[in-house]
Parts: structure tokens; C-alpha cells; sequence
């Protein structure tokens, strides 16, 4: 009787923290409050630039994330190129952030991809961000890892969660968001592995 009661207990306090941290609505989620936290969160840590790993590293302890899913994201989404950019299925490699900054002036009207995550402009225009600051390296991984935090804690820890980071839900474009996320998790098992091996 009192493993019973102790796993009903454990499940309703799981149940009311779900609801505390998952936001429950759009208009929760877009709230001006939430737009606000976000810009916050992406602006943290201006000015302290780090070399690659570590900006992965500390970008991945602000949301609970192991620094292989980002790299992996990385890597498969922009090859690790900062200015990488995709405009309605097109990609560019441009030279320098200037010279991304006229592509994405000349297609602002068109639904563009930009970065080392290859952030939407969705997410841009939600949470009222330039392209300019979306850029940042820095910025891109830390916008990229936010986004990621919230489809894990939208669909769990599995590979729908990864393929609505490209699709924007796993729902609307399964087959597209399972070839996504098994393409990534190739290449994050990969990283996991090297890491394991330099500890070992």
C-alpha cells in the first residue's frame, strides 16, 4: 500500500512540475513576459566570447544539454559555418556577416534560415530579433539551444523532439523529422564517443 501511495505521489508532484516548466499555451508561450525571457537568455554572456567547444559547452550547461546534440546540430545543419544561410530551400555560404546580411536584406519578405543552428526566421520575428544579433555565433548556438530545450520538452527525450527542431513539429512532417533526426543522431553518437574516449 505504501509504494502505491509513495509512486501516486511522485506522480502528481512530476505532473505539477511538467505544468510549471512546459509552457500550456501559444499565447503562454509568445507572451510578451515569455518573448522577454528569451531575448534575456540570448543575450547573456555578450561580450565573453569563447572558441568553439567551449561557447558549445557553456551554451549547452545553461539549458541542460549535453554539448554533442548541439554540435551535431551543428554540423549537420551549417557544417559549423557561422554565416551559413538557407532561403526557402536555397543555401549560400557567404564569406563574411556582412555579406549575409545583404542576402538576408534582399529575401527579409521569404522565410530564411540563418547560422551555425540554422535558426528560422520564425523564431526571429517571435521574439523580435535582427538578423544581425541572430548571427552571432555565440548568440545563434545559444537561440539554437533554446529552441531545442523546448521541443525536448515538448515530445521527450527522442528523436521526434530533434526532427521538430528542423521541421517545427514532429506531427506535421513525420517522415521528414525522422530522416532529420537520424541523420543527427549519427552524428551526435559519434561526438558522445569521442568525448567518452578523451575522459577515459
Amino acid at each position: 500500500m505504501s509504494r502505491i501511495l509513495i509512486a501516486l505521489y511522485l506522480l502528481l508532484c512530476g505532473a505539477i512540475a511538467f505544468r510549471m516548466f512546459v509552457p500550456i499555451s501559444d499565447e503562454r508561450q509568445f507572451s510578451q513576459t515569455f518573448r522577454g525571457e528569451v531575448q534575456q537568455r540570448v543575450k547573456m554572456g555578450e561580450g565573453d566570447r569563447k572558441s568553439v567547444l567551449p561557447m558549445f559547452k557553456q551554451v549547452a550547461e545553461e539549458f541542460a544539454l549535453q554539448p554533442e546534440i548541439l554540435r551535431a546540430i551543428a554540423d549537420h545543419e551549417s557544417g559549423y559555418n557561422p554565416w551559413a544561410l538557407n532561403v526557402e530551400g536555397k543555401s549560400y555560404y557567404p564569406e563574411s556577416k556582412v555579406e549575409a546580411l545583404s542576402i538576408i536584406e534582399k529575401n527579409k519578405k521569404k522565410s530564411f534560415d540563418v547560422g551555425l543552428m540554422q535558426v528560422n526566421s520564425y523564431w526571429l520575428n517571435k521574439f523580435d530579433l535582427s538578423p544581425a544579433k541572430a548571427l552571432d555565433p555565440e548568440e545563434n548556438v545559444r537561440l539554437g539551444a533554446w529552441i531545442l530545450r523546448y521541443c525536448l520538452d515538448s515530445y521527450g527525450y527522442n528523436w521526434r523532439a530533434v526532427g521538430a527542431y528542423h521541421t517545427g513539429s514532429a506531427k506535421k512532417h513525420p517522415v521528414r523529422s525522422k530522416a532529420y533526426a537520424v541523420r543527427v543522431l549519427k552524428k551526435y553518437k559519434v561526438l558522445l564517443d569521442k568525448s567518452e574516449q578523451q575522459i577515459k
